[in-house]
Formats: C-alpha cells, structure tokens, sequence
C-alpha cells in the first residue's frame, strides 16, 4: 500500500518541476506566446494548490483510496492530454487538469498513512513521504534535461509526459486492489459554499502572486490578491459557525486548536519559503551570475534535493531522546548552512565541491525538520482530522513554494538591479537570499519549541 501510494505522490511531484527545462524546447515546438508558457508551466501548480483542501475533505467523506483512484486517472489521462497536444490550448488545458488530478490523488497519501501507521512505523512512513517529495521534484528536472537531450524516437518534449501513462494506469489498477476501503460511516452534507470559497480565495492569491511580480503587479493582478484575501476571513468565519452545528466544513477549525499544530504549520511554511526562494536564486547566480549551464545548474541544485530527501530515511532512526529535538537540530543545520554560503559567495566564490555540499546540508536540515514536524502533528491529533491535516501540510507547502520564489526572487532582483549595483552584483544578492533565509530558519527554531510533544 505504502509503495503504491508514495509511487503516486511521486508522479504529482515530478510533473511540478519537469516542464521547466523542456520550456524553452516546448516553446518553439508549439509557437508559445510568452503569456502561454507562463500558463503552462504555473497551470499545474495553480490547480495543484487551490484545490488541495477541498480535495482532502473529499477523501474523508467519500473513501481515501476513491479519490486517490480517481486522482490517479485524471492525472494519467491529462499527461496522454499533454503529451499529444498539437497546440498551446491543448497543451495548458492538460497541464491543468494535471494539476486537478494530482490535487485530488496527494492528500490521500498522508491520510492513509496517518490512519495505516502507528507509533515508530508512522515516523518512518511520514520520513519516506517527505522523501518522495523532495527527490520527486528533482527527478522532474533531471528527467527534463534528459527527455530533451536524447530527443527519444523524434518525439522531443513528449516523452515527459506520455512516461506517465503505463505507470499511472498501472497504479489505477493496483489501487485499487491493495488500498483500504476508508467508506464514513454517516456521510454529511458537502460542504459546496465553502469548497468554492478556499479554491477561489486560493485560486486568486496564487494567481497573483505567481505573475504578479513578473508583471510588474498589473490592476488585475492587485484585484485578484484582494479578493482573494478578503474572502479568506470570510471562508474561516462560515467554516467555524459550520462547524458549531455539527455540520462537516471543508476545513475543521478545531484541530487547530490543538497544542502544537499552528506553530507545526509555521515551520512547515518557513521552510517551504526557503525552498522556494532558493530554488529560483540559485539557478539564477550558478546560471546567470558564474555561466553554468542549465544542466550544471540543475544537478548542483540536485545536492539540496538528495538531502532533503536522504535525511528523512534516518531522523526516525535516531535515539528517542534525540528524535525529540530533531526539528529544532535540523533547522539549526539549516540556518548554518545558510550563514556559510552567504560567506562563501562574499569572501571567496562558488566552490565545485563545497558549494553543492552546502546545499546538501541545508537540504537535509530542511528536509529533517519537515519530517520530523509532521510526524510530530500526525501524532498529537484524532484520527477524525486525518484529512485536515493532510490538506493543510500539502497545500501550506505549495502555496509557500509559490511565495518564496516570488518574495525571495524579487529581493533577489533587487539586489542585483540597485543595492549592489557595484562590485560583485550576483554574488551580493545571493548572499541577501542566503541571509533571509537564515532569519526563516532562525523562526523555525523558536517556533519548534512549541510543537507538540512526541
């Protein structure tokens, strides 16, 4: 089950990042307009992201494995969609029911395993899902690179997409066969007003914070922030008053009253802000800033994704006393890693060896200290709020992967346009990214104080 399941969440995982080599290549088979690369490199992420919590109360009201099943086969049959698509409609068109369909298929993973797993088997279930996820997206970059490069019998592009069907239909098929049945036993009401609130308040935030800032933050860009933010209090407020009377909101308010679980979410958003932004800003400086090329750039990047996804194979080995105080270590190892390569970029330069052996570290650190919280939250709740938590983990990390490119990116330009428009412009502002990052991972370490106890 566990396999099947992690195969699937691994999938989801690499189509979030596959696209973004191929671009360029994808681009001029297709003709794409710049507006229409944007779409279909950001459609699967905005699909992906706004529906994750709606998609998380589904699977509790009507059968984890029904939706992991049925996710399973939307994303297979939107990667056939991509990987045939002879125009730019067809080709965003499939990136986004992609994204619908991993939405639907991801959250399932966590609940089941918070429902299959107990105790130290439940630590290492959630160390081997945060494993996926990390090593999924660098897969996605490798496996672009590489799809590109060989160009398999003429098809260019395509292959990173149609790879995805025998392995999804297979898995659709063994589902089906091996998943529990997880059928409530009362079904309530949808909670339909509140699942077209969070995705269209998700939907609006993501939208503009992902084209915004390249845009130079347009009218419409600025309205859909704003929509989408003043819904969001609105959506908490109905879902509460829901909740009171018994009904079954998209998303449970109570569990995040729940000791623990807020300042969990904290250091989950923290890191996934780091992430984001380095993501973008060190393929900025190795590319743009010392001439790497993209291949170069992408498998030094490789280093932060191995030990993020390395160290959650051995944090739930550790002695209990330790296991305890693993986020807190992590984060450290983080924000150590991050002082060091903000010294290196200034004092020295980019060293082939401790550069990437940097980035593994702070990887690893980031990758240990997620882990090792959501293990931490999977215990302190009911089983009743499985796919609460499941929903909010996945959907606060995409939509702080989507923040911290934008937010870290921008201080990044701005670093190199005007703070440091002498000397080594680069290298400065990579090192401002480095130090930012250090103040989140500074964050993470006070807020693991105060996560819930083992």
């Amino acid at each position: 089950m566990l396999l099947v399941i992690l195969l699937g969440q691994g999938l989801a995982a690499m189509d979030t990042a596959i696209v973004n080599v191929a671009a360029p290549t994808l681009q001029a088979d297709l003709g794409l307009s710049g507006a229409g690369l944007q779409l279909t490199v950001a459609g699967y992420g905005l699909a992906y992201a706004s529906f994750l919590i709606t998609a998380s109360r589904l699977g509790a009201m009507f059968g984890y494995r029904r939706l992991f099943v049925i996710g399973m086969a939307v994303f297979t049959f939107s990667s056939f969609l991509c990987g045939s698509a002879d125009s730019s409609q067809t080709l965003i068109l499939g990136r986004i029911l992609q994204g619908l369909g991993a939405a639907l298929l991801v959250p399932q993973v966590l609940s089941l395993i918070q429902l299959s797993f107990s105790g130290a088997q439940r630590a290492r279930a959630v160390g081997l899902y945060s494993m996926i996820l990390g090593l999924g997206a660098a897969a996605g970059q490798l496996l672009g690179g590489v799809v590109v490069s060989i160009d398999l019998l003429g098809l260019s592009w395509r292959p990173a997409f149609l790879i995805n069907i025998p392995l999804g239909v297979f898995l659709v098929f063994v589902a089906l066969i091996v998943l529990p049945r997880s059928e409530p036993a009362s079904r309530q009401r949808l909670d339909i007003a509140g699942m077209i609130a969070i995705v269209t308040a998700a939907g609006c935030i993501l939208l503009a914070v992902t084209f915004g800032p390249e845009l130079g933050w347009p009218v419409w860009a600025i309205a859909a922030l704003v929509v989408g933010m003043v819904i969001l209090p609105v959506f908490w407020k109905y879902e509460k008053r829901l909740e009171a009377r018994g009904a079954a909101p998209v998303l449970q308010p109570q569990m995040l009253k729940i000791p623990g679980i807020l300042p969990g979410l904290g250091i989950v958003a923290l890191g996934f802000v780091g992430y984001g932004g380095w993501l973008l800003t060190v393929a900025l400086y190795l590319q743009a800033g010392i001439q790497m090329s993209p291949l170069q750039s992408g498998l030094t990047f490789g280093a932060y994704a191995l030990g993020f996804g390395l160290s959650n194979l051995f944090w739930s080995r550790l002695p209990q006393r330790l296991i305890g105080l693993a986020p807190m270590l992590a984060l450290c190892a983080l924000s150590l890693a991050s002082i060091l390569i903000a010294a290196l970029v200034t004092l020295a330069s980019w060293h082939s060896v401790l550069g990437p052996s940097l980035l593994f570290v702070a990887g690893s650190g980031h990758g240990m200290s997620f882990g090792a919280t959501v293990s931490r939250m999977a215990n302190a709740i009911p089983a009743r709020y499985a796919s609460s938590l499941s929903g909010l983990v996945t959907t606060c990390s995409q939509f702080s992967i989507v923040s911290g490119t934008a937010l870290i990116g921008s201080i990044y330009f701005a670093a190199v346009s005007y703070g440091f428009s002498a000397g080594q412009p680069d290298e400065n502002a990579m090192a401002c990214v480095a130090v930012v990052i250090f103040i989140l991972a500074s964050a993470g370490i006070v807020l693991s104080r105060r996560l819930p106890d083992i």
